[in-house]
Protein backbone atom coordinates (compact mmCIF):
# COMPACT_ATOMS: atom_id res chain seq x y z
CA UNK A 1 0.00 0.00 0.00
CA UNK A 2 1.39 3.13 -0.93
CA UNK A 3 2.46 5.45 2.16
CA UNK A 4 0.29 8.85 2.32
CA UNK A 5 2.30 11.85 0.90
CA UNK A 6 2.15 15.06 2.73
CA UNK A 7 3.37 18.88 2.02
CA UNK A 8 5.86 20.42 4.54
CA UNK A 9 6.82 23.86 5.39
CA UNK A 10 9.72 24.34 7.22
CA UNK A 11 10.31 27.10 8.96
CA UNK A 12 13.82 29.20 9.04
CA UNK A 13 16.04 31.78 9.13
CA UNK A 14 16.58 34.53 6.54
CA UNK A 15 19.43 33.48 4.20
CA UNK A 16 19.33 30.48 5.45
CA UNK A 17 16.56 28.75 2.90
CA UNK A 18 18.96 27.24 0.38
CA UNK A 19 21.39 25.02 2.88
CA UNK A 20 17.93 24.32 4.87
CA UNK A 21 16.90 22.81 1.07
CA UNK A 22 20.13 20.54 0.88
CA UNK A 23 19.23 19.61 4.16
CA UNK A 24 15.97 18.08 3.03
CA UNK A 25 17.12 16.67 0.05
CA UNK A 26 19.53 15.09 1.67
CA UNK A 27 16.70 13.31 3.69
CA UNK A 28 15.07 12.12 1.20
CA UNK A 29 12.40 15.30 0.53
CA UNK A 30 10.84 15.46 -2.89
CA UNK A 31 9.32 18.69 -4.50
CA UNK A 32 11.64 20.85 -2.99
CA UNK A 33 10.78 24.48 -3.10
CA UNK A 34 12.83 27.85 -0.92
CA UNK A 35 10.39 30.39 0.04
CA UNK A 36 11.51 33.74 2.25
CA UNK A 37 12.61 31.99 5.61
CA UNK A 38 11.13 28.40 4.37
CA UNK A 39 11.34 25.78 2.38
CA UNK A 40 8.73 23.36 1.09
CA UNK A 41 8.87 19.42 0.47
CA UNK A 42 6.62 16.55 -0.15
CA UNK A 43 6.73 13.39 1.87
CA UNK A 44 5.49 10.61 4.03
CA UNK A 45 5.60 11.02 8.03
CA UNK A 46 8.74 9.43 8.57
CA UNK A 47 10.03 12.24 6.62
CA UNK A 48 8.06 14.80 9.13
CA UNK A 49 9.97 12.63 11.95
CA UNK A 50 13.74 13.13 10.36
CA UNK A 51 13.39 16.63 9.62
CA UNK A 52 12.07 17.40 13.23
CA UNK A 53 15.29 15.37 14.28
CA UNK A 54 17.56 15.98 11.92
CA UNK A 55 17.33 19.38 9.81
CA UNK A 56 20.18 21.67 11.86
CA UNK A 57 18.94 25.07 10.42
CA UNK A 58 14.99 24.82 10.83
CA UNK A 59 13.12 26.28 13.10
CA UNK A 60 9.63 24.32 12.54
CA UNK A 61 7.75 21.33 10.51
CA UNK A 62 4.62 22.95 9.51
CA UNK A 63 1.92 20.55 8.37
CA UNK A 64 -0.60 22.15 6.21
CA UNK A 65 -3.94 21.39 6.50
CA UNK A 66 -6.00 23.53 4.94
CA UNK A 67 -6.23 27.32 3.43
CA UNK A 68 -9.13 29.78 2.24
CA UNK A 69 -9.91 33.31 2.26
CA UNK A 70 -10.81 34.94 5.38
CA UNK A 71 -12.77 38.30 5.00
CA UNK A 72 -13.63 38.66 8.32
CA UNK A 73 -13.94 36.95 11.98
CA UNK A 74 -16.47 34.78 10.93
CA UNK A 75 -14.87 33.54 7.84
CA UNK A 76 -11.96 32.23 9.65
CA UNK A 77 -14.37 30.73 12.26
CA UNK A 78 -15.81 28.86 9.70
CA UNK A 79 -12.38 27.84 8.03
CA UNK A 80 -11.19 26.41 11.27
CA UNK A 81 -14.20 24.46 11.38
CA UNK A 82 -14.02 22.99 8.05
CA UNK A 83 -10.91 20.47 9.36
CA UNK A 84 -11.78 17.57 10.81
CA UNK A 85 -9.64 18.14 13.76
CA UNK A 86 -10.47 14.55 15.54
CA UNK A 87 -8.36 12.94 12.87
CA UNK A 88 -5.55 14.34 14.02
CA UNK A 89 -6.09 14.36 17.97
CA UNK A 90 -8.09 13.26 20.25
CA UNK A 91 -9.84 14.75 22.86
CA UNK A 92 -7.34 14.34 26.30
CA UNK A 93 -4.74 15.89 23.93
CA UNK A 94 -4.35 19.60 24.87
CA UNK A 95 -3.90 22.27 22.38
CA UNK A 96 -2.54 26.10 21.86
CA UNK A 97 -2.61 28.27 18.27
CA UNK A 98 -0.23 30.33 17.36
CA UNK A 99 -1.73 32.80 14.51
CA UNK A 100 0.28 35.14 12.65
CA UNK A 101 -1.58 37.78 10.67
CA UNK A 102 -0.69 39.95 8.09
CA UNK A 103 -3.85 41.26 7.12
CA UNK A 104 -5.69 45.05 7.22
CA UNK A 105 -8.97 43.67 8.71
CA UNK A 106 -7.57 42.06 11.32
CA UNK A 107 -5.44 43.75 14.37
CA UNK A 108 -5.62 41.95 17.26
CA UNK A 109 -4.34 38.21 17.17
CA UNK A 110 -5.33 37.17 20.26
CA UNK A 111 -8.84 37.84 19.72
CA UNK A 112 -8.49 35.95 15.96
CA UNK A 113 -6.36 33.04 18.38
CA UNK A 114 -9.67 33.24 20.52
CA UNK A 115 -11.63 32.11 17.30
CA UNK A 116 -10.01 29.81 16.21
CA UNK A 117 -10.49 27.97 19.76
CA UNK A 118 -13.95 27.97 19.84
CA UNK A 119 -13.86 26.50 16.03
CA UNK A 120 -11.99 23.05 17.47
CA UNK A 121 -13.79 23.30 20.43
CA UNK A 122 -17.37 23.74 19.36
CA UNK A 123 -16.70 20.91 16.91
CA UNK A 124 -15.37 18.21 18.97
CA UNK A 125 -18.25 19.17 21.60
CA UNK A 126 -21.06 19.09 18.48
CA UNK A 127 -19.27 15.39 17.82
CA UNK A 128 -18.55 14.14 21.54
CA UNK A 129 -20.00 16.36 23.98
CA UNK A 130 -16.83 16.83 25.07
CA UNK A 131 -14.13 19.37 24.24
CA UNK A 132 -9.87 19.28 24.61
CA UNK A 133 -8.71 21.50 26.75
CA UNK A 134 -5.91 24.71 26.05
CA UNK A 135 -2.84 24.61 27.36
CA UNK A 136 0.49 27.37 27.36
CA UNK A 137 2.66 23.63 27.49
CA UNK A 138 0.30 21.87 24.97
CA UNK A 139 0.47 18.91 23.22
CA UNK A 140 -0.83 20.03 19.96
CA UNK A 141 0.49 23.15 18.54
CA UNK A 142 -1.47 25.06 15.92
CA UNK A 143 -0.38 27.30 13.22
CA UNK A 144 -2.56 30.00 11.61
CA UNK A 145 -1.50 31.93 8.92
CA UNK A 146 -2.82 34.90 7.62
CA UNK A 147 -1.54 37.56 4.82
CA UNK A 148 -4.01 40.03 3.14
CA UNK A 149 -7.16 37.81 3.33
CA UNK A 150 -5.32 34.19 2.58
CA UNK A 151 -5.29 31.48 5.51
CA UNK A 152 -3.13 28.70 5.95
CA UNK A 153 -4.20 26.30 8.77
CA UNK A 154 -0.95 24.18 9.89
CA UNK A 155 0.22 22.06 12.25
CA UNK A 156 3.38 22.45 14.02
CA UNK A 157 4.91 19.09 14.62
CA UNK A 158 7.78 20.49 16.10
CA UNK A 159 6.07 22.28 19.42
CA UNK A 160 8.95 23.77 20.65
CA UNK A 161 11.08 25.87 18.07
CA UNK A 162 13.79 23.36 16.95
CA UNK A 163 16.80 25.52 18.10
CA UNK A 164 16.04 24.47 21.34
CA UNK A 165 18.22 21.47 20.58
CA UNK A 166 18.36 21.16 24.45
CA UNK A 167 21.74 21.36 25.79
CA UNK A 168 22.61 25.15 26.22
CA UNK A 169 21.87 25.15 30.20
CA UNK A 170 23.72 28.68 30.10
CA UNK A 171 24.14 31.56 27.80
CA UNK A 172 26.70 34.43 27.90
CA UNK A 173 25.28 37.99 27.17
CA UNK A 174 24.92 37.61 23.40
CA UNK A 175 24.43 34.19 22.35
CA UNK A 176 23.78 33.32 19.17
CA UNK A 177 20.71 30.81 18.33
CA UNK A 178 21.45 27.27 17.59
CA UNK A 179 19.64 27.56 14.25
CA UNK A 180 21.73 30.60 12.98
CA UNK A 181 25.43 28.94 14.45
CA UNK A 182 24.82 25.92 12.05
CA UNK A 183 23.84 28.05 9.09
CA UNK A 184 26.82 30.30 9.90
CA UNK A 185 29.28 26.80 9.34
CA UNK A 186 27.47 25.62 6.23
CA UNK A 187 27.56 28.89 4.50
CA UNK A 188 31.45 29.45 5.50
CA UNK A 189 31.54 25.52 3.09
CA UNK A 190 33.68 24.08 6.00
CA UNK A 191 34.85 20.71 4.88
CA UNK A 192 34.44 19.00 8.70
CA UNK A 193 37.80 18.21 8.04
CA UNK A 194 39.57 21.34 8.06
CA UNK A 195 41.06 22.68 11.48
CA UNK A 196 38.12 25.22 13.04
CA UNK A 197 38.02 27.85 15.60
CA UNK A 198 36.43 30.27 16.93
CA UNK A 199 38.44 32.70 19.29
CA UNK A 200 35.39 35.14 20.25
CA UNK A 201 33.28 31.47 21.39
CA UNK A 202 31.12 33.51 24.21
CA UNK A 203 29.13 30.67 25.63
CA UNK A 204 30.41 28.34 22.73
CA UNK A 205 27.25 27.88 20.39
CA UNK A 206 28.97 27.74 16.99
CA UNK A 207 31.74 25.63 17.72
CA UNK A 208 29.45 23.20 19.60
CA UNK A 209 27.23 22.76 16.58
CA UNK A 210 30.60 22.06 14.42
CA UNK A 211 31.30 19.62 17.13
CA UNK A 212 27.70 17.91 15.98
CA UNK A 213 28.15 18.45 12.67
CA UNK A 214 31.55 16.90 12.21
CA UNK A 215 30.39 13.87 14.02
CA UNK A 216 26.79 13.15 12.68
CA UNK A 217 25.30 13.37 15.97
CA UNK A 218 21.48 14.41 15.48
CA UNK A 219 20.79 18.00 16.60
CA UNK A 220 17.81 16.95 18.44
CA UNK A 221 19.39 14.26 19.76
CA UNK A 222 18.84 15.55 23.58
CA UNK A 223 15.64 15.92 23.03
CA UNK A 224 12.64 13.70 24.03
CA UNK A 225 9.47 15.55 23.27
CA UNK A 226 7.63 17.10 19.72
CA UNK A 227 4.26 18.30 19.12
CA UNK A 228 4.26 15.14 16.32
CA UNK A 229 4.48 12.67 19.04
CA UNK A 230 0.72 13.43 20.09
CA UNK A 231 -0.94 13.29 16.55
CA UNK A 232 -3.23 10.31 16.01
CA UNK A 233 -1.17 9.41 12.96
CA UNK A 234 2.44 8.29 15.19
CA UNK A 235 3.99 5.29 14.84
CA UNK A 236 6.44 4.97 18.06
CA UNK A 237 7.96 1.87 16.00
CA UNK A 238 8.87 4.41 13.03
CA UNK A 239 10.27 7.14 15.11
CA UNK A 240 12.54 4.57 16.99
CA UNK A 241 13.63 3.16 13.60
CA UNK A 242 14.65 6.74 12.40
CA UNK A 243 16.44 8.03 15.86
CA UNK A 244 18.62 4.61 15.70
CA UNK A 245 19.48 5.09 12.35
CA UNK A 246 20.73 8.72 12.80
CA UNK A 247 22.41 7.20 15.73
CA UNK A 248 24.31 4.67 13.74
CA UNK A 249 25.81 7.15 11.10
CA UNK A 250 27.32 8.79 14.49
CA UNK A 251 31.37 9.19 13.80
CA UNK A 252 33.47 9.22 16.86
CA UNK A 253 36.92 10.77 14.59
CA UNK A 254 36.13 14.78 14.69
CA UNK A 255 38.65 17.68 13.02
CA UNK A 256 40.12 20.13 15.43
CA UNK A 257 37.72 22.38 17.20
CA UNK A 258 38.99 25.06 19.84
CA UNK A 259 36.91 27.39 21.47
CA UNK A 260 38.35 30.78 22.93
CA UNK A 261 37.62 33.33 24.98
CA UNK A 262 39.13 36.32 27.15
CA UNK A 263 35.92 35.93 29.76
CA UNK A 264 36.57 32.85 31.94
CA UNK A 265 33.20 32.86 33.42
CA UNK A 266 31.58 32.57 30.04
CA UNK A 267 34.25 30.06 28.76
CA UNK A 268 33.40 27.85 31.92
CA UNK A 269 29.44 28.24 31.13
CA UNK A 270 30.75 26.97 27.11
CA UNK A 271 32.24 24.06 29.07
CA UNK A 272 29.06 23.57 31.08
CA UNK A 273 27.04 23.34 27.89
CA UNK A 274 29.42 20.87 25.75
CA UNK A 275 29.70 18.36 29.14
CA UNK A 276 25.45 18.48 29.41
CA UNK A 277 25.32 17.52 25.30
CA UNK A 278 28.37 14.99 25.76
CA UNK A 279 30.77 17.09 23.87
CA UNK A 280 34.22 16.07 24.46
CA UNK A 281 35.98 16.64 20.86
CA UNK A 282 36.37 20.62 21.83
CA UNK A 283 39.49 22.16 22.80
CA UNK A 284 38.62 25.29 25.10
CA UNK A 285 40.95 27.91 25.75
CA UNK A 286 41.57 31.23 27.55
CA UNK A 287 42.64 33.76 25.65
CA UNK A 288 43.07 36.92 24.25
CA UNK A 289 42.17 36.91 20.14
CA UNK A 290 45.33 39.55 19.73
CA UNK A 291 47.33 37.82 20.83
CA UNK A 292 46.54 34.31 19.42
CA UNK A 293 48.93 32.69 17.16
CA UNK A 294 47.48 29.79 14.83
CA UNK A 295 47.88 26.32 15.51
CA UNK A 296 48.36 24.54 12.08
CA UNK A 297 49.18 25.99 8.58
CA UNK A 298 45.73 26.10 7.46
CA UNK A 299 42.11 26.55 9.07
CA UNK A 300 38.99 28.02 9.64
CA UNK A 301 37.78 31.13 11.69
CA UNK A 302 34.10 31.47 11.98
CA UNK A 303 33.10 34.19 15.00
CA UNK A 304 30.37 36.47 16.30
CA UNK A 305 32.74 39.68 17.65
CA UNK A 306 31.22 42.08 19.79
CA UNK A 307 28.60 44.24 17.66
CA UNK A 308 27.08 45.83 20.82
CA UNK A 309 25.38 49.09 19.09
CA UNK A 310 25.98 51.05 22.24
CA UNK A 311 29.63 50.85 21.00
CA UNK A 312 30.84 54.04 20.06
CA UNK A 313 31.46 53.50 16.10
CA UNK A 314 35.12 55.02 16.97
CA UNK A 315 35.83 52.07 18.93
CA UNK A 316 34.34 49.74 17.22
CA UNK A 317 36.20 50.46 13.85
CA UNK A 318 39.69 50.16 15.81
CA UNK A 319 38.57 47.29 17.45
CA UNK A 320 38.25 45.65 13.83
CA UNK A 321 40.89 46.88 12.81
CA UNK A 322 43.04 45.33 15.09
CA UNK A 323 41.07 41.93 14.00
CA UNK A 324 42.06 42.59 10.39
CA UNK A 325 46.04 43.12 11.43
CA UNK A 326 45.99 39.88 13.05
CA UNK A 327 44.89 38.07 10.26
CA UNK A 328 47.37 39.55 7.85
CA UNK A 329 50.02 39.41 10.60
CA UNK A 330 49.20 36.03 12.02
CA UNK A 331 47.08 33.38 9.51
CA UNK A 332 48.48 33.70 6.40
CA UNK A 333 46.75 29.93 4.50
CA UNK A 334 43.46 30.70 6.76
CA UNK A 335 39.74 31.74 5.97
CA UNK A 336 38.05 33.81 8.25
CA UNK A 337 34.08 34.55 8.78
CA UNK A 338 32.71 36.93 10.42
CA UNK A 339 29.33 38.12 11.10
CA UNK A 340 28.29 41.30 12.39
CA UNK A 341 25.64 44.07 12.37
CA UNK A 342 28.52 47.15 12.35
CA UNK A 343 28.44 46.97 8.79
CA UNK A 344 30.84 50.44 8.55
CA UNK A 345 33.78 48.91 11.03
CA UNK A 346 33.54 45.39 9.60
CA UNK A 347 34.87 47.31 6.41
CA UNK A 348 37.58 48.76 8.36
CA UNK A 349 39.21 44.85 8.58
CA UNK A 350 41.58 46.28 6.11
CA UNK A 351 41.09 42.75 3.88
CA UNK A 352 39.13 42.70 0.48
CA UNK A 353 36.45 40.16 1.30
CA UNK A 354 35.38 36.94 -1.02
CA UNK A 355 31.31 37.46 -0.10
CA UNK A 356 29.34 39.44 1.89
CA UNK A 357 26.18 37.55 2.93
CA UNK A 358 23.30 39.20 4.38
CA UNK A 359 21.68 37.45 7.65
CA UNK A 360 19.84 38.60 10.54
CA UNK A 361 20.96 37.74 14.05
CA UNK A 362 17.30 38.14 16.20
CA UNK A 363 16.41 41.74 14.95
CA UNK A 364 20.04 43.32 13.85
CA UNK A 365 20.70 43.30 10.46
CA UNK A 366 24.03 41.43 9.66
CA UNK A 367 26.64 40.55 7.50
CA UNK A 368 28.24 37.52 6.98
CA UNK A 369 31.90 37.88 5.89
CA UNK A 370 34.06 35.93 4.17
CA UNK A 371 38.20 36.87 4.34
CA UNK A 372 41.21 34.39 2.78
CA UNK A 373 44.48 35.53 4.28
CA UNK A 374 46.79 33.74 0.99
CA UNK A 375 50.47 34.40 0.87
CA UNK A 376 50.66 38.18 -0.08
CA UNK A 377 47.81 39.65 1.01
CA UNK A 378 47.23 43.29 1.08
CA UNK A 379 45.04 45.69 2.50
CA UNK A 380 42.20 46.44 0.18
Amino acid sequence: MATLQRRFLVKTLFGLESVLADEIRSLGGSQVEEHNRAVSTVGDMDLCYSLNYQCRTALAVLMPLHEGTVPDEQALYDLVKQVPWWEYFSLDKTFIIDVVSYADQFTNSHFLALKCKDAIVDQFREKYNRRPSISKGADIKINVFIKGDHCIISLDTSGDSLFKRGYRLQTGRAPINEVLAAGLIYLSGWDQKTPLVDPMCGSGTIIMEAALMSSRVAPQKGRDHFSFMHLNSFERDRWMQIREKAHDAELSNTPSLIGRDLDRHTLNLAKSNAANAMITSIKWEKGDFFNYRPQSKNGVMIFNPPYDERMPLQDAITFYKQIGDVLKTHFTGWEAWIISSHLQAVKRVGLKPSRRIPLFNGPLECRFVHFEMYEGTRAK
